[in-house]
């Protein structure tokens, strides 16, 4: 009868080792649900930077083709002014020295 009270005891304290084990591994599991909770937000809120950094590499792009067009459009624009002021220099220099403002 002894045996069977020691082993009841000791059946016992198993269950409230198992008890606690169990209560240790529950907590335990809403501390890492609510870990993974937070790195899925920090994972949304990187992917919504990296987006956004994509966008603006997009723009970045689009605004250095538009300034490429328009470095070479002052240049198109300076060779014309220069071949005009050529054409008026050459104009100049055929008038007559002795020439009187009307």
């Amino acid at each position: 009868m002894a045996s069977e009270m020691e082993n009841l005891e000791l059946l016992e304290e198993r269950v409230r080792r198992v008890t606690e084990v169990i209560r240790g591994m529950r907590q335990e599991n809403v501390q890492i649900l609510a870990q993974l909770k937070e790195a899925q937000e920090r994972i949304r809120n990187l992917n919504e930077t990296i987006e956004a950094l994509q966008e603006e590499n997009r723009r970045g792009d689009e605004l250095s083709r538009q300034l490429r067009l328009l470095q070479e459009e002052r240049q198109e624009i300076r060779g014309r002014v220069s071949r005009m002021l050529e054409t008026f220099s050459s104009i100049d220099e055929m008038q007559p020295t002795g020439r009187t403002d009307h």
